[in-house]
């Protein structure tokens, strides 16, 4: 996928016809005959965008403790699946919410070592849709699930962010035709064609995540910030150098 943008992007310089550099003049896609026979120059740019993220992703857990696996392991099943029903009844789907851990362990204790209580611990990941609505259901499953509840971590993300990673590619490419003509005009040449350009495989960046231990003192309903989401993308140009 990442190398299908990028040749779209040299195709798109062949239709458009150019691609100016530092006042330069401008700098056609060449064919791969004359680019092998001229010196050439490589330059690199990078870019980013940012976007207002439009989902939440909560990560949650019920955990149970009592003297035998049993009873520990009922009590948990109860209060995960009030948990479960609340989320669907806050109009969560079933195919956003999944069951990401589910453990029962043994907790030891006393003089000599020992069995002294068994810890139940099933967690899911919840998908929301409407980041607006997160708090209000972070607050609805910590009220189903009580004390058991934990909330081990929310981040925010943009459902469908390639429109956020072609902006940060054009500017990527833009930077990258600058360097090229800085370069260019510092060794005393002109630009010249557009040989190849690559793009590396982007990257995304949440600059807002929460994470919490515990239900206990949670405010209601829960203040949660999306922050915003930056992406970022690196390419590589080689074009050629004229006298």
């Amino acid at each position: 996928m990442i190398r299908r943008h990028a040749r779209i992007i040299v195709m798109s310089l062949a239709v458009g016809g150019t691609l100016s550099a530092c006042g330069n003049s401008a700098a056609a896609v060449g064919t791969s005959s004359t680019c092998s026979s001229t010196p050439k120059v490589t330059s690199h740019g990078q870019g980013s965008a940012s976007g207002t993220p439009d989902m939440a992703t909560v990560v949650l857990s019920v955990q149970t403790q009592d003297s035998t696996a049993a009873t520990a392991l009922g009590q948990n099943s109860a209060d995960t699946n009030g948990l479960l029903k609340t989320l669907f009844a806050n109009g969560i789907s079933k195919s956003d919410v999944q069951t990401s851990g589910l453990s029962l362990h043994g907790i030891y204790g006393g003089p000599t070592p020992a069995i002294t209580a068994y810890q139940v611990a099933n967690t899911v990941t919840v998908q929301i849709h409407s980041v607006s609505s997160t708090g209000t259901i972070i607050d609805s499953a910590a009220k189903a699930a009580g004390n058991s509840i934990r909330i081990n971590q929310i981040t925010f993300s943009v459902q469908d962010p390639s429109a956020l990673y072609d902006q940060a590619r054009a500017a990527a490419v833009s930077q990258a035709a600058t360097e090229a003509g800085a370069m260019a005009n510092a060794a005393g040449k002109h630009l010249g064609a557009l040989c190849s350009i690559n793009d590396s495989a982007p990257s995304s960046v949440s600059l807002n995540t929460s994470s919490y231990n515990t239900a206990v003192g949670i405010p209601s309903p829960v203040p949660v910030q999306s922050g915003s989401q930056k992406v970022k993308a690196t390419v590589t140009a080689v074009y050629q150098l004229q006298p």
